[in-house]
Parts: structure tokens; C-alpha cells; sequence
């Protein structure tokens, strides 16, 4: 039985990217490896029901060979909910670059999507 699914972002710098979770999004690093340092392979970071794994892309592709690309292009988006769209996308407006500005969707949602600082889209709706 299925019991959760958390994504593992491929990203350049594993550091940068906790900086701005932790900085722009409020997200907090629970664990990373090594768990002090200038180079993160890895790390965990969590806000209320949200986690997120970061692993450096040349220690992700060690593991799944597969995944070997001179670039990394994000191909996928995170759609993450909140209870008050509107107060986020106020605070947010002005830190972060806005992918798409708020609006409502075919399906009847309030939602605006963001790129964090890898060019990976998370789009917020309530």
C-alpha cells in the first residue's frame, strides 16, 4: 500500500536552493548530507505537510546514470495547495519571479505559480 510520494529535485546547487526555500518560501532543512559545509550532496526541507528532497545533480546521477544531461531543464511542476492563495501570492509577489500572475482556473481554483531559484514552476492554489 502506498503511503506517501515526496519529490527529489536534481538541482545545481543544493545549498543555493535550501537558501531559498528556507528564505523565500519558509521551508526548514530537517537533514542534509554532509549535515554542515560550502557542498550539500542532499537535503530535506519541510513546511506543515510538505517535504521536499534537493540532491546535487552530479550525486543524483551517480545514483540513476540515466538521468545524465549537460543541462538541467525542469519537466515537471509542484502544485502545492494553501488555505489562503491570496495572502501568499501578496507575500510572495515582490520576493519570488511569478511564472503565472494569479487568476482562476477552467477548473473554478484561484491559483499563481512561481519559479524557485532553479527554474522548477510551483504553481499555489487554493
Amino acid at each position: 500500500m502506498y503511503e506517501t510520494i515526496t519529490t527529489n529535485i536534481m538541482v545545481k546547487n543544493v545549498k543555493e536552493t535550501v537558501r531559498f526555500y528556507e528564505g523565500k518560501l519558509g521551508f526548514t532543512k530537517v537533514l542534509s548530507v554532509p549535515e554542515e559545509g560550502e557542498v550539500l550532496n542532499f537535503a530535506i526541507l519541510n513546511k506543515d505537510k510538505i517535504s521536499i528532497m534537493l540532491q546535487e545533480q552530479e550525486n543524483l546521477i551517480s545514483e540513476y546514470p540515466t538521468l545524465k544531461t549537460d543541462e538541467i531543464v525542469p519537466t515537471f511542476t509542484l502544485f502545492i495547495t494553501v488555505d489562503d492563495v491570496l495572502a501568499m501570492y501578496n507575500e510572495l509577489k515582490n520576493k519570488v519571479e511569478i511564472a503565472k500572475e494569479l487568476h482562476k482556473t477552467f477548473y473554478g481554483k484561484d491559483e499563481f505559480a512561481i519559479f524557485d531559484n532553479n527554474g522548477n514552476i510551483l504553481t499555489i492554489s487554493c
